[in-house]
């Protein structure tokens, strides 16, 4: 494929970093008669990235909510149904909005389940239920592609100490996105890890980790200059979107491009 077709974009996380990054340029892909829903909790810079696709020509919905609360997997779905178009060839579902967690701690300190429950219900609950959502508003139908990705990471694979909430959390996500995809045989699954960001969340990351091994590690990582630009790992994405040959239901990593 050269492009995404004429879809509808739902993009969690859409506000800064790997999300904003990741609405841009898939504004770049798709065909006029395309809309986008954006989700984040910042609604200052959600508006601002709507502005930016409109000065493009792309029509975007931002729904400004936090994805733990109960109702919002279902509002963001409500305005998906309202912007979408029977025209529409394509719907695609970017599931990347996350939380880091307390790096600070040991799991053994982790003694809070309302704290633990939290975590998990923005991180994990939300992107199953919004998935949920969006497929039965979206069902299988000739001629209508669907398309669900979840931004992943290293950490759904390999432990690392005083990350057990993110841990536990990507990896929690890579499998319930892999039953989906052996659930849903005309649903393209992937799950994408777009490699150590140049973010907010690795300044987090490398000031506040517990573990002074991993802390090392990252801030040597910043220091050398070794964090991936968000457009750069954007781009190795859309790469495997157009080409389609991915296995549905991948764990694939921007260094295995």
């Amino acid at each position: 494929m050269e492009t995404l077709g004429r879809a509808l974009c739902i993009i969690t996380g859409a506000s800064k970093g790997f999300g904003r990054a990741v609405a841009k340029e898939m504004a770049r892909l798709v065909e006029p008669g395309s809309a986008f829903v954006l989700v984040a909790r910042s609604g200052d810079e959600l508006r601002t990235l709507q502005t930016e696709l409109a000065e493009s020509g792309v029509e975007a919905r931002c729904v400004v909510l936090d994805l733990s609360l109960n109702e919002s997997p279902e509002r963001v779905v409500r305005t998906a149904k309202e912007v979408f178009s029977p025209d529409m060839e394509h719907v695609i579902l970017v599931n990347n909005a996350a939380s880091l967690g307390d790096v600070s701690r040991f799991g053994k300190s982790f003694t809070s389940m309302a704290e633990v429950t939290s975590y998990l219900s923005f991180n994990v609950s939300s992107a199953l239920c919004l998935t949920a959502g969006v497929l039965q508003a979206f069902p299988e139908q000739s001629g209508l592609r669907r398309c669900v990705i979840n931004v992943s990471s290293l950490c759904a694979l390999k432990p690392f100490a005083s990350w057990v909430l993110y841990c536990s959390g990507k990896a929690a996500r890579d499998m319930m996105f892999k039953v989906l995809a052996e659930e849903e045989p005309d649903l393209r699954v992937l799950n994408y890890a777009p490699g150590p960001l140049d973010t907010e969340m690795h300044i987090v990351a490398r000031t506040e980790t517990r573990d002074s091994s991993l802390r090392k590690v990252l801030s040597d990582m910043f220091a050398e200059g070794k964090l991936v630009k968000c457009e750069a790992s954007c781009a190795t994405m859309m790469k495997l979107l157009l080409e389609d040959k991915y296995k549905s239901g991948d764990h694939i990593d921007f260094y295995d491009i």
